[in-house]
This record gives C-alpha cells, sequence and structure tokens, in this order.
C-alpha cells in the first residue's frame, strides 16, 4: 500500500530530474540563441540574471583583411566551450559567409539574414583551443558592418565580445 502513495512523489523526482539535467547542460551542442544579446535571457543567465557578466573577461575579436575575405580571430586567456558569431551590415541584416573548416563548429540557421551560412556556432561542450581563426567572405558589396560574438567558458561563465567593425575598404 506504502508502495502506490509512493508512485506519484517518484514520478514527480523523476521529472524533475530530468529537467535539472536540461538546464545544467543547457546547449552543449549549438548555441541556444541566434541573438548575442539574448544569452542574457536564456538559462546562461542564471535566476534572475545572477550570472550576467560585465566585461569581456580577457577575449578579444579581431579582424585582417585576406585578399577579398577576411580573417575574424578570438582570442582570450583560456580555451572556450561555446560560441555565437555573426556579422551585421548597418541596417542590423547579417551577412556573409563563414568558411566551416573546424569539425568542433557549425552553422546555425538563423531567420532574417543574407545567405545560410552566416552564423556560427559550436558542436559541442568539449573545449576550444585559441587563438580561433574563422574565414568569412563578404559575398557581396557593403561599407561598414559589424561583428558581433559571445564566448561560452562553462555554462555559467561567459562574455559578450566587444562589436568589431569591419569596412569594406
Amino acid at each position: 500500500m506504502v508502495l502506490k502513495k509512493s508512485l506519484p512523489i517518484f514520478n514527480f523526482l523523476i521529472i524533475f530530474l530530468a529537467i535539472f539535467a536540461y538546464y545544467v547542460n543547457a546547449y552543449p551542442q549549438h548555441a541556444g540563441t541566434c541573438d548575442v544579446a539574448k544569452v542574457d535571457s536564456s538559462p546562461h543567465a542564471g535566476n534572475n540574471g545572477e550570472n550576467i557578466v560585465k566585461g569581456d573577461g580577457g577575449y578579444k575579436t579581431t579582424t585582417k583583411k585576406d585578399s577579398d575575405d577576411y580573417v575574424v580571430t578570438i582570442n582570450g586567456p583560456e580555451s572556450i566551450s561555446g560560441l555565437l558569431i555573426y556579422v551585421e551590415d548597418k541596417n542590423g541584416t547579417r551577412f556573409g559567409e563563414f568558411a566551416l573548416d573546424n569539425n568542433m563548429l557549425q552553422y546555425k540557421s538563423c531567420e532574417g539574414g543574407i545567405g545560410d551560412h552566416n552564423t556560427l556556432t559550436h558542436t559541442s561542450k568539449d573545449k576550444k583551443n585559441l587563438p580561433l581563426d574563422l574565414k568569412w567572405k563578404p559575398g557581396s558589396n557593403f561599407d561598414e558592418a559589424n561583428v558581433r560574438s559571445v564566448v561560452v567558458i562553462d555554462f555559467s561563465h561567459w562574455f559578450h565580445l566587444e562589436d568589431v567593425k569591419l569596412k569594406s575598404s
């Protein structure tokens, strides 16, 4: 008789543990959002934003023109587990194409941009060594653009990197 009365409690505990496990390991195979600003309202932010960080943690994004393409480099004090990066034109539209030559990264399908390969994210929470060089091709003429990115060290530690301006000339 006691066993039958305990069944609802047991079921509740199983459901609770499943939900808890999801939040502890949220988005280990990709960024959970397409917008770096929305990380502040993701599970990474914690309860009432307790995990929202200030500053860049010593991580930097730099760019270098290489013929008609650009090399976007992410550097910092230690390896990263996650990444979300894209380039927006002056109107806030994503464009261009990242070359995918690192099996720890993948394209992220996000609406509102030009092209299918304009956003990169991680494939797992495995550590990615820095510096991380990413090849980006504009695909069309542009005047200026912004590289927007966020890096994740672990679930509770992540940094918005300062936007980097790109100019076509």
